[in-house]
């Protein structure tokens, strides 16, 4: 697709504008960020320069969430096309791209993550409905937790709440890496990798290399 010029501009605004809020959200909270100052971080000169693009904090917090769901979503996806075509395989590329990609972008998992808690806790909406549909990776996780069920000791709990355990027994320490202590990234995938099997999982199971 070739954009026009005009276009172009449009696009890079929403960028710089997504930039400074996810900064300023990672650095002063939701409520201490202004509409303002997401403007003025941006470069914008005037507050109708930034309307042409969005109207509210809100509609910001919501288009950058949305865009950290589809970066997560396409890092998971080409992390599942290039695994070995076997279940057991597909997941566990799928759960340490997860893991790596959080690893590599803290501010983008907090925000995502706290957003999602409010969503679910503040307004009454389950994190599931985030976004127009559930993101294809999720669907695709939870088609291999059922696939599993055929050759592999996989906990007897139903595969909604077994992918919710895995994602929540592992958001504490992405969200505060220090707990580790001073080891190495690799080795830090490896550990909340290990963990995350040990709850799919009721029973050692050989993994892939």
């Amino acid at each position: 697709m070739v954009l026009i010029e005009g276009e172009k501009h449009s696009l890079r605004g929403r960028a710089l504008i997504l930039q400074a809020a996810l900064q300023l959200f990672s650095e002063r909270g939701y409520d201490g960020t202004s509409i303002d100052d997401i403007r003025r971080a941006a470069g914008f000169k005037s507050k109708a320069s930034l309307y042409t693009h969005f109207k509210s904090k809100e509609e910001i917090a919501s288009a950058l969430l949305q865009d950290i769901l589809e970066e997560e979503n396409r890092v998971l996806m080409e992390a599942y096309a290039a695994a070995k075509a076997e279940p057991l395989s597909q997941l566990f590329a799928m759960g340490r791209a997860y893991i790596e990609w959080v690893l590599n972008n803290p501010e983008k998992y907090a925000f995502c993550f706290l957003r999602a808690q409010t969503e679910e806790l503040i307004q009454g909406k389950p994190a599931s409905s985030i976004g127009e549909r559930p993101p294809t990776s999720e669907l695709l996780l939870l088609d291999l937790i059922h696939d599993l069920r055929r050759e592999y000791p996989v906990r007897q709990i139903a595969d909604a709440a077994l992918l919710g355990m895995m994602m929540s027994v592992s958001s504490r320490v992405l969200l505060d890496q220090t707990v580790f202590g001073p080891i190495s990234k690799d080795t830090r995938v490896q550990q909340i990798m290990d963990v995350g099997m040990s709850v799919l999982f009721t029973e050692p199971v050989s993994l892939p290399e």
